[in-house]
């Protein structure tokens, strides 16, 4: 199966603020939203709903995501 090495970003519908991380997946259309603590603790206030998750950019490995 291919891996998907994503640069992504959540935007929080209700107040606009932006998160962007890195993420390894499987499938690019998961539930993933972040695993940082103020993503978390934004997720728990407003609730996964209130958040989109765009893909910015897909890099060949995961040394290169992080560049």
């Amino acid at each position: 199966m291919k891996i998907f090495y994503t640069i992504y970003e959540v935007t929080n519908t209700i107040n606009g603020k932006k998160y962007r991380g890195a993420h390894k997946t499987k499938n690019q259309n998961d539930s993933y939203k972040g695993s940082g603590v103020h993503i978390k603790n934004a997720i728990k206030k407003y609730k996964s709903k209130n958040f989109h998750k765009v893909i910015l950019a897909c890099a060949l490995d995961e040394e290169s995501m992080y560049w």
